[in-house]
C-alpha cells in the first residue's frame, strides 16, 4: 500500500488533521494525539500524520515527571501484549492498538515491533521502516534489533540502508561472521542495482566464466585503485562492442569514466543512452552530477594554480567566473527537472535550496510547500520553510514550520538540533523569552557547544 498524502485524505481526514496541527500548536498534546489516532484507524498509511503523532507522544511523555513516566510504561506493557495477540488474525487492528499503546509510552519495543509487522503485512513499507528506525532510536545498541532491521531492508531492496545498519552492527560485534556476510551481500547487490542489471534479467545467468566473476568482485569494492578502474573500463567496453546495444553496460562504462576523470567521455556515453531510452530522472541525475563534477575538476585545478599564484588577478577573476557559471549551471538545470518532472517532489526540494541559498526567497517557499509532501524531506522542507518566512519577517508562520519540524523527529539529531534552535530565535524576534529558553535549553542539554546557545541562555 503506497504512502497517502494530505491531499488526497478524505475530506473529514483533512479537517481532523488542521485540527491536530492547531492543538499541537497551542501545545494541547492530548487533544491533537487523540485527533491523529482517529485519522490513522480512517487512513492508515497516512506516514506524515503518524511521524507527527510520534513526536506528539514524545513530547507529552517527556513532560512528565519520572514517576509518571515509570507508571505509563507499566500500564501500557498489558495493552502492548494484547495487540500482539491480534496481529496474526487483524494486522490492521493490531496496529492501531499499538499505536494507542504508544500514546502512554512512545518507546514501548512491544507496540512499536507490532506497529512493524502489522505494516509489513499490510504492505506498507515505509510505514514497518519507520517503525523500526524509532525501535532503533529507542534502543540503539541492540544488535539483534539492528539485524531485523538489516533484514527488512534487504527484503525491500534498500541495500544501501541494509549496509549501513550491518556496519552498526559490526562496530557493537565485530566478530559477527553472519552480519559481515550480510554487509558484503548488500554492498554487491547495491553495486549490481546501481549498474543497471537487475533490469536485465538474471544476473547470474549471466556470468559465463571466472573472470567475470573476478570483475564483479572488483566493481562490487568501494574503492577502487587505478589500475584495478583501468581493467574494468577495459572489460567494460568489451563488454559493450560485443553487446552495443546493452543499455545498462553503456550507463556503466560512462560511471567508470566519470570516476577516472575522463568526464567529456562519460557525458558522451550518457547522451547516447539517453537519446535509446523514455524519460529517466535518475539518468538525469547522473548526468548532472557529471557536469558538477567536471566544473569541480576545472576549478580545483585554478585553485591550485592561485595557490603558486596568488597575486595573479586574471586567474582570479577566472576562477570566480568558474565558480559563478557553476552556480547558474545548477540553478538552471534544477528548473528543468522541475519543470520536466513536476511531480518528482526531490527535485522541487532541490531547487528550492538553491533559490533560499540565491535569495529567491518567494520561490523557494513556492518549491518547499510543495516538498514538505515528500516523506523523507518533510522535516527539512519545513525548517528551510520557516526561516524563508523569518526571511519575510512573517515569525508567526515561521515559528509553526519550527514547531512542526522539530516535533515529528524524534532523536536530537542535526536538523531537530537546527529546527529547535531556530524556533528559538523566532521566539526571541516575538519576545516570548521563557519558550525561548526552552528550546535553548533542549540543545545545552545534549549539546552545550552548540553555535551560541550558551550565550543565548547568559551562560558565556
Amino acid at each position: 500500500m503506497a504512502v497517502k498524502p494530505r491531499d488526497e485524505l478524505s475530506d473529514l481526514a483533512q479537517q481532523l488533521y488542521k485540527k491536530a496541527n492547531d492543538a499541537v500548536n497551542r501545545q494541547n498534546y492530548g487533544y491533537a494525539i487523540e485527533l491523529l489516532n482517529q485519522i490513522l484507524e480512517m487512513e492508515p498509511s497516512f506516514l506524515d500524520g503518524r511521524k507527527l503523532l510520534r513526536g506528539v507522544q514524545w513530547r507529552q511523555f517527556q513532560s512528565l515527571g519520572a514517576l509518571r513516566q515509570k507508571m505509563a510504561g507499566m500500564s501500557a506493557a498489558g495493552a502492548a501484549m494484547k495487540a500482539q495477540g491480534t496481529l496474526k488474525k487483524n494486522p490492521a487492528r493490531a496496529m492501531a492498538e499499538a499505536e494507542r499503546v504508544l500514546n502512554g509510552d512512545p518507546g514501548n519495543s512491544t507496540a512499536l515491533s507490532v506497529l512493524a509487522d502489522g505494516a509489513e503485512a499490510t504492505r506498507m513499507l515505509e510505514t514497518a521502516a519507520f517503525a523500526l528506525e524509532s525501535l532503533r532510536q529507542a534502543k540503539p545498541d541492540d544488535v539483534k534489533l539492528l539485524k531485523r532491521l538489516g533484514e527488512f531492508y534487504n527484503r525491500t531492496a534498500e541495500n544501501e540502508k541494509a549496509r549501513q545498519v550491518y556496519e552498526l552492527v559490526l562496530k557493537l560485534k565485530p566478530d559477527d561472521a553472519d552480519a559481515f556476510k550480510a554487509m558484503k551481500d548488500a554492498t554487491a547487490k547495491g553495486a549490481l542495482q546501481k549498474g543497471g542489471w537487475e533490469k536485465e534479467g538474471d544476473f547470474r545467468g549471466k556470468m559465463k566464466d571466472q573472470e567475470e566473476a573476478k570483475s564483479l568482485e572488483q566493481e562490487s569494492r568501494v574503492v577502487k585503485s587505478d589500475d584495478m578502474l583501468e581493467n574494468l573500463i577495459a572489460e567494460t567496453e568489451q563488454k559493450l562492442q560485443e553487446q552495443p546495444g546493452n543499455l545498462a553496460v553503456a550507463r556503466q562504462l560512462a560511471r567508470y569514466y566519470r570516476e577516472k576523470g575522463r568526464y567529456d567521455d562519460a557525458l558522451g556515453i550518457f547522451t547516447q543512452v539517453q537519446q535509446h531510452q523514455a524519460a529517466d530522472p535518475a539518468l538525469e541525475k547522473e548526468i548532472n552530477e557529471t557536469h558538477l563534477r567536471k566544473m569541480d575538476a576545472g576549478i580545483a585545478a585554478k585553485e591550485a594554480a592561485l595557490q603558486q599564484t596568488p597575486d595573479n588577478e586574471a586567474l582570479k577573476q577566472e576562477m570566480e567566473a568558474a565558480q559563478q557559471a557553476k552556480q547558474d549551471f545548477m540553478l538552471k538545470d534544477a528548473e528543468r527537472r522541475v519543470e520536466r518532472y513536476p511531480n518528482d517532489l526531490s527535485f522541487r526540494f532541490e531547487l528550492g535550496e538553491l533559490y533560499f541559498k540565491g535569495g529567491n526567497i518567494k520561490g523557494a517557499i513556492e518549491q518547499f510547500q510543495k516538498g514538505i509532501k515528500h516523506p523523507q524531506l518533510r522535516t527539512r522542507a519545513l525548517n528551510f520553510l520557516g526561516q524563508c518566512f523569518m526571511a519575510q519577517k512573517l515569525v508567526d508562520l515561521a515559528i509553526r514550520q519550527f514547531m512542526a519540524a522539530s516535533s515529528e523527529i524524534l532523536g536530537m539529531d542535526d536538523l531537530k538540533l537546527e529546527a529547535l534552535y531556530n524556533l528559538g530565535v523566532a521566539y526571541e524576534a516575538k519576545g516570548i523569552k521563557e519558550k525561548a529558553e526552552e528550546c535553548y535549553q533542549q540543545i545545552y542539554e545534549v549539546d552545550m557547544a552548540y553555535r551560541d546557545v550558551g550565550k543565548r541562555l547568559g551562560l558565556g
